[in-house]
């Protein structure tokens, strides 16, 4: 008697959503166990992608649900929606295609009548993928503007205050002890510092960055890569400007152990 294929799950979160502790992977766990449960079913596995797009086809998990699919090592796998599988109606399909070549049964825990080999349920499913891949669409739109509206409003598009700078209201404004570092910095640069360089020197002058690490040479490129914002006190995003304080007014005086730039 062939031994009875074992049934495995797939949930995906993406960056925005782990932000937003929405949807999360626990979540969609419990309602795959629940939904498992009421089928009858025992889930062998859950495969998990976190901070993983919905439109990215390199993820890790659902690289290894795919191989384990064309090994043969599985005959049901649950989705707890269709948009955690993809939001990209080509690669969706062509997802659902490889289930199907290799003899995956598929169910949907939000579609719980779902039949891959029912030509209704199939278009639903497609209606479906087609839904989720334009709600993206709509999410980045309204992402793209909001960020612009925050430029407007002379703040950064992301979350996050550049270092050197701290809100104040509906803008930013310098912050006077992060600001000589960020001077330092732009200094050692003009000298012909290298990256590593510079991230040593700072070191040595005992400065250390917002969260209490030490510089690091990406740290520095991250700094160096925001002259705009730094020595003129522009902020771009788009087609989106704003002007804040620049902080790099004039040649600052510093005194310590700075790396020179051959310290490399």
């Amino acid at each position: 008697m062939e031994r009875k294929k074992p049934v495995v799950a797939y949930c995906r979160v993406s960056t925005l959503e782990q932000k937003q502790r929405g949807y999360g992977i626990d979540i969609q766990i419990r309602d795959l166990t629940l939904f498992a449960e009421r089928q009858g079913l025992f889930v062998r596995r859950f495969y998990r992608d976190e901070a993983e797009s919905g439109v990215a086809e390199d993820r890790k998990e659902l690289k290894k649900l795919l191989r384990d699919c064309r090994a043969r090592r599985i005959g049901t796998v649950i989705f707890p929606s269709l948009d955690r599988l993809s939001r990209d109606v080509r690669l969706a399909e062509n997802l659902f295609h490889e289930f199907e070549k290799f003899g995956v049964q598929v169910l949907i825990a939000d579609m719980p009548t779902y039949n891959g080999k029912d030509r209704k349920d199939v278009m639903i499913r497609q209606i479906r993928e087609a839904i989720a891949e334009e709600n993206r669409k709509d999410i980045i739109e309204r992402l793209w503007k909001g960020r612009q509206e925050r430029v407007r409003k002379g703040l950064p598009p992301g979350g996050n205050v550049p270092y050197g700078y701290r809100r104040n209201g509906a803008g930013l404004t310098r912050h006077e002890k992060e600001a000589v570092v960020v001077r330092r910095i732009f200094e050692l640069a003009a000298r012909g510092g290298t990256k590593s360089a510079i991230a040593k020197g700072l070191e040595a002058d005992d400065l250390i960055r917002r969260n209490g690490k030490p510089w690091t040479r990406r740290q520095v490129s991250a700094v160096l890569h925001r002259k705009d914002l730094y020595q003129h006190g522009v902020i771009r995003y788009g087609e989106a400007l704003a002007s804040i304080p620049a902080l790099i007014i004039a040649a600052p005086q510093f005194s310590g152990n700075a790396a020179s730039p051959s310290a490399v």
